[in-house]
């Protein structure tokens, strides 16, 4: 169970990674430019808000099962797709398929753990979940590298193909449905779809999701356009950028392990707001040698590491800031940050594609317009403390 929600949840992850150090040679395959093979990503983006909005209420009603095979088939029929696709057009709508299939797996894999777990048991399945989709971003550009190497980068989109349908069989044989009749029956999809009204006007709610969403896309834009500056720009081979963009997700995934610990020290708020500004300040003085034309390599990546790092405190404690007041709809409000967060990434991505030529200034700009708003979001919009309550 715990290996085969893993492997459901990271159907989104390795989609958005496993392909980013091809981008170059995929722009070169198809005659356009990287900036196009970029928008593909934002048209992925785009698949995977639209589906967490309608997944999760679907499968409250008509069961998880049937939502898994529904998605799993387009993700795989996407991913076809896109191994076949022989322009960037081609490739942007159909990445949209293709997201549109794989947002399946995070609604689903964690409703199956609320349906089945409690308590301790609950926290320690999360917690594998979340480990193994912590290795996603360290894993998936290197295997995705190999594969290219091993003729084209079509190779890529045949094994998210064949990965699709080994998740879709495990399911089919090895998953139980966990939600049952009488649950389903009880289910009202009208209800679930005013509730979304409801939160999205919870200032409770939005502040902070806005905070969390804006600073997200400057990681979205990192993610989209870091494979051409440091491969086309800085001409490190895929390789290379493959391993760097691996540290940069260890730095992440250690940040978020520090997290509590932060958490009992600074509090809540104050960390996230410290971290936001901290977070802020390493791109501004990134921008500003750029802008003095000091283009090292090395501060750039010591720049973007610490950026990494640092958004790895951010993204969890936004998360856990959005969702403390909704106790009654954590669900709802759950795929709805969700589709907010990719939401607010696919705009992003799109701007990064369209500014590709800019190259590292260009992307640095992106992520310190971000790194603005989320810094001023945090000053102007949040509480200077939170209720004791929830401290």
């Amino acid at each position: 169970m715990p290996l085969l929600i893993a492997l459901l949840a990271t159907l989104g992850p390795i989609g958005i990674d496993m392909y980013l150090p091809s981008i170059p040679a995929m722009a070169a395959a198809m005659g356009s430019s990287e900036g196009a093979i970029q928008l593909s990503l934002m048209t992925f983006f785009v698949g995977l808000m639209l589906g967490q909005l309608v997944y999760g209420p679907l499968s409250d009603k008509f069961g998880r099962k049937p939502l898994i095979y529904t998605g799993l088939s387009i993700f795989i029929l996407g991913s076809i797709g896109c191994a076949l696709a022989a322009t960037a057009t081609q490739l942007q709508t159909i990445r949209f398929v293709q997201g549109l299939g794989g947002s399946i797996g995070i609604v689903i894999a964690f409703a199956i753990i609320k349906d089945q777990y409690e308590g301790p048991a609950m926290g320690k399945m999360m917690s594998m979940v979340l480990a193994i989709l912590g290795l996603s971003p360290v894993a998936a550009p290197l295997i995705g590298d190999g594969l290219q190497a091993l003729g084209s980068w079509r190779n890529i989109f045949i094994f998210l193909t064949v990965y699709g349908a080994i998740v879709l069989s495990a399911a089919a044989v090895l998953l139980p449905e966990t939600r049952n009749t009488e649950q389903r029956k009880q289910f009202q999809l009208s209800q679930t779809f005013k509730l979304y009204g409801q939160i999205i006007t919870d200032r409770k709610f939005i502040i902070y999701a806005f905070a969390l969403c804006i600073a997200q896309a400057g990681f979205f834009a990192y993610i989209a356009g870091s494979a051409s500056v440091f491969i086309s720009e800085y001409q490190l081979t895929s390789t290379q950028f493959s391993l760097l963009f691996a540290l940069n997700a260890f730095g992440l995934i250690a940040a978020a392990i520090l997290n509590p610990k932060v958490h009992e020290r600074m509090g809540l708020l104050q960390a996230y707001k410290c971290m936001n500004l901290g977070f802020f300040i390493v791109i501004a003085v990134l921008f500003a040698c750029l802008a003095c034309g000091i283009d090292s390599l090395i501060i750039f990546c010591i720049a973007l590491f610490i950026a990494v790092a640092l958004l790895g405190f951010i993204m969890p404690t936004g998360t856990q800031l959005a969702l403390m007041f909704q106790h009654k709809n954590t669900g709802t409000a759950s795929a709805l940050l969700g589709s907010l967060q990719f939401g607010f990434g696919a705009i992003v991505v799109a701007i990064t594609g369209a500014f590709s030529s800019a190259g590292g200034f260009g992307l640095v700009s992106i992520i310190a317009v971000c790194a603005l708003i989320a810094a001023l979001a945090c000053l102007i919009l949040l509480p200077k403390q939170l209720p004791m309550a929830s401290r």
